[in-house]
């Protein structure tokens, strides 16, 4: 993989992306705040980072008219595909749902007392869909598109992926040991993955990444119980087995119709 310098720019942005969230890390680690919703850490508002530096990106490079279409953008579901927005919605959960199954089945850890807290579910996509914004203005809006075009979707995916999931560290250490770390680093590479594909093949809308945001969030939090028996390495074996199942579907459609979209 090759850095131009057209693209170091991107490399910088996701540098930047983890230096200035160092002071929300030592804000949640020495200040906590207890009684957040969910259960979120303080730190959360680290969000706000690659919000306000692709804020800044955009005006470098387009101004106010480009912050604007920003802005638009977050609901600019009419450009998506039907399959695209299908997948967004139902990705995670199936695999939530699987996961589940499959760690009932093999009598892996899950709370004694199940609670699927789906009263909670309305409040949790509000919240969730609100909070995704301000991380996809960066992780799709500004680096999906030319990282693919530089190194492709599943280059461009590991690439976000893998600083989205170094960037949780921290917050993830608080809570959990070095193995659930390291799967929900692979976790995120998928999820990302399968956002880049989605984003860049049916019809690079923000609102599909916003969407799997919110639903990786929502499915995450209904998982038993509150998603504190999350197994990140049987949630990425059958996101692995969904991302393959889809992209062999679509191959086997596009052959039929002619069409080259997915790569």
């Amino acid at each position: 993989m090759i850095v131009t310098k057209t693209n170091v720019q991107y490399f910088i942005f996701l540098l930047l992306i983890l230096i200035f969230s160092v002071p929300f890390y030592i804000w949640g680690a020495f200040f906590p705040v207890e009684g957040l919703p969910f259960g979120l850490p303080i730190s959360f508002l680290m969000i706000f980072v690659p919000f306000i530096l692709s804020i800044l990106y955009i005006w470098k490079e387009d101004g106010l008219t480009g912050i604007t279409a920003l802005f638009a953008r977050i609901f600019d579901r009419n450009k998506t595909s039907r399959w695209s927005i299908i997948f967004c919605f139902v990705c995670m959960p199936l695999t939530v749902a699987l996961s589940y199954f499959t760690m009932k089945s093999l009598s892996l850890a899950l709370p004694t007392e199940t609670v699927f807290p789906y009263r909670e579910i309305p409040l949790m996509f509000l919240l969730y869909f609100l909070g995704a914004i301000p991380e996809e203005f960066a992780w799709t809006s500004v680096l999906t598109e030319p990282l693919t075009k530089a190194y492709g979707p599943i280059r461009a995916g590991i690439i976000i992926g893998a600083v989205w999931g170094v960037w949780h560290i921290i917050p993830w250490s608080w809570a959990h040991p070095a193995g659930w770390i390291i799967g929900m680093c692979c976790l995120n590479i998928l999820m990302r993955i399968a956002m880049v594909y989605a984003y860049m093949y049916g019809g690079k809308s923000l609102f599909t990444g916003l969407i799997f945001h919110t639903m990786i969030n929502v499915s995450t939090g209904i998982f038993p119980n509150n998603g504190s028996h999350t197994n990140p390495w049987v949630f990425s074996v059958w996101l692995l087995v969904i991302l393959l199942s889809v992209s062999y579907s679509l191959r086997k459609s596009n052959r039929l119709t002619g069409d080259n979209t997915v790569q």
